[in-house]
C-alpha cells in the first residue's frame, strides 16, 4: 500500500511537473512571439520612415527669392519687412518661387505699350486725362465672396460716379470672368483676352483685385493686389 501510495504521489508530483513544463514552454514561446511581432513591428516602422524621409528630401522644391520684375534677390533682401510689402509663393513643377510683392509701385510705359493699352481701351492716342484701370485677374480665395458682397457692389458704383464727376476716366477690364455674374451687370468691362494688360503690369497672379492709375505721358502708379479705393481715386485726380 505504501509503495501504490508513492506511486500514485510519484505519478501526480510528474503530472504537475509536466503541466508547469508547459505552461513554461508556452509563456516562452508566447514571449518569443511578442518579441518577434514588435521587432517586426518596429523595422517596418523604420524603414517607412526612411521612404518618408527620402520621398520629402527628394520633393523639395528648390526656393528661388525673386522681386516683382522676376529679378533674383538674396534671402536677406527677401525677409525686410515694410509697410509696402508683402509676400507670395509661386510654384512650379521644381521650383518654389517666393516674391517679395511691393504693393504699391510706380513706372512708365514705352509709346509702343501705351499705344497698344490706347487700342485695347479704344482711348485715343491724343488723351490728355489721367487712366484708371480696375483689373480683375480671375477668382480666387481673397475675391471668392465680392460678387454677392453688397459693399464691393456699393464701392463699384460710388467710384463710377466719383470718377465721372472728376473728369478722370474709370475702366473696367477683366481676364477672365468667371466669378464677375453680378457685377459685370454694374458697369462695362472689357475682356483683356490677348493678355495686354496684364503682360503689362501684372506677371503673376495677385489676391483680389488690383489697379492702375496711368497718367498722359506715360508713367504709372500701380496697386497690386487688394487695395483701397479711395487711394487710386485720389492719385488719378491729381
Amino acid at each position: 500500500m505504501k509503495l501504490n501510495k508513492s506511486k500514485k504521489l510519484s505519478s501526480h508530483f510528474f503530472g504537475f511537473e509536466y503541466i508547469e513544463n508547459r505552461r513554461n514552454s508556452s509563456a516562452v514561446f508566447l514571449i518569443f512571439g511578442v518579441h518577434y511581432k514588435l521587432n517586426t513591428m518596429i523595422k517596418t516602422l523604420i524603414i517607412a520612415l526612411i521612404v518618408c524621409a527620402s520621398q520629402l528630401f527628394f520633393s523639395q522644391k528648390k526656393e528661388i527669392y525673386i522681386n516683382d520684375n522676376f529679378q533674383e534677390i538674396s534671402k536677406h533682401e527677401y525677409n525686410k519687412h515694410g509697410e509696402n510689402y508683402r509676400f507670395q509663393n509661386v510654384e512650379t513643377d521644381s521650383v518654389l518661387y517666393k516674391v517679395r510683392v511691393e504693393h504699391e509701385g510706380s513706372g512708365k510705359l514705352t509709346v509702343s505699350n501705351f499705344n497698344n493699352l490706347k487700342t485695347l481701351l479704344n482711348i485715343s492716342e491724343n488723351n490728355t486725362k489721367n487712366i484708371a484701370i480696375h483689373y480683375y485677374q480671375g477668382l480666387d480665395k481673397c475675391n471668392q465672396h465680392s460678387d454677392t458682397n453688397q459693399y464691393v457692389i456699393n464701392d463699384i458704383k460710388t467710384y463710377i460716379r466719383k470718377f465721372k464727376n472728376s473728369g478722370s476716366n474709370l475702366y473696367f477690364v477683366y481676364r477672365e470672368k468667371n466669378g464677375l455674374k453680378n457685377r459685370l451687370k454694374k458697369t462695362n468691362w472689357i475682356a483683356d483676352t490677348s493678355g495686354t494688360i496684364e503682360n503689362l503690369f501684372f506677371r503673376i497672379k495677385y489676391p483680389c483685385d488690383s489697379a492702375i492709375v496711368i497718367f498722359p505721358d506715360g508713367s504709372f502708379k500701380i496697386f497690386r493686389g487688394e487695395h483701397i479705393w479711395e487711394k487710386v481715386f485720389n492719385t488719378a485726380k491729381k
